[in-house]
């Protein structure tokens, strides 16, 4: 796109609530450049611009304010009954050992596959923004990439391809509990891949950034209070 498209509504929610004829442009970059309400349809044309008139209300891109891509790879695997009593057997437990084995599985490339199907069906959902909680940092056995970057890559890659906004989230995650945390414990083994510290995630999160990528961004998450003790939360939040 070499100059700015135009779209024409009746009606769209916009800050202040509901308006009436609004006319969208959106630059070259896939900004939105300008925002009317009150414009009559015959005069929604500018030069040189092709106007694309929708008859539905429009509403504003939703945000996927906590995604994590690889586990559309679980979908409909962890919803299950037992028995001819048709009891629940699952439970967030039984949830948690199915995800842990797609993470211990999941490739780079099947990474980038998996996110790339989410993040087609997060647009045509109606969000335009994911904001992703990656924390998939080590290969299967738990050892570095060559390329720290090799899974948050295969993220960026996949929103890149679908064009949806990206926030990716390195995840801070150091200990498997309170109790562990105290004595200094670390993760276990099931949970191998998420290793990192402080340092770490932030070298991802600058790296991301430096890439200057049109909607892709990066910033920082912290597991959870049992996960990231007090002085690493304390290094994360200064940087």
């Amino acid at each position: 796109m070499t100059q700015p498209a135009i779209f024409w509504t009746p009606q769209a929610w916009l800050p202040g609530g509901w308006a009436r004829d609004v006319r969208l442009t959106v630059a070259p970059d896939g900004t939105w450049q300008q925002v009317e309400s009150g414009v009559a349809k015959s005069l929604a044309g500018k030069a040189a611009a092709t106007v694309i008139y929708m008859d539905n209300p429009v509403l504003p891109g939703v945000v996927n304010a906590h995604s994590h891509a690889f586990q559309r790879a679980i979908a409909g695997l962890t919803e299950r009954s037992g028995g001819q009593s048709g009891d629940i057997t699952d439970d967030f437990w039984s949830w948690r050992d199915r995800m842990y084995r797609a993470a211990l599985q999941i490739t780079p490339t099947q990474l980038e596959a998996t996110a790339t199907q989410l993040y087609a069906e997060l647009l045509q959902g109606g969000y335009t923004q994911a904001c992703e909680f990656h924390y998939l940092h080590k290969d299967v056995d738990g050892q570095p990439y060559a390329d720290p970057l090799e899974m948050s890559l295969a993220l960026v890659r996949a929103a890149h391809a679908t064009g949806i906004g990206l926030t990716l989230l390195p995840v801070l995650y150091m200990h498997s509990g309170f109790a562990v945390q105290r004595t200094g414990g670390g993760l276990r083994d099931d949970q191998r891949r998420f290793a990192s510290t402080p340092d770490s995630v932030l070298r991802i999160a600058e790296a991301v950034n430096a890439l200057a990528l049109p909607r892709v961004n990066a910033g920082l998450a912290l597991h959870s209070l049992r996960a990231v003790d007090p002085g690493a939360l304390k290094e994360a939040s200064a940087a």
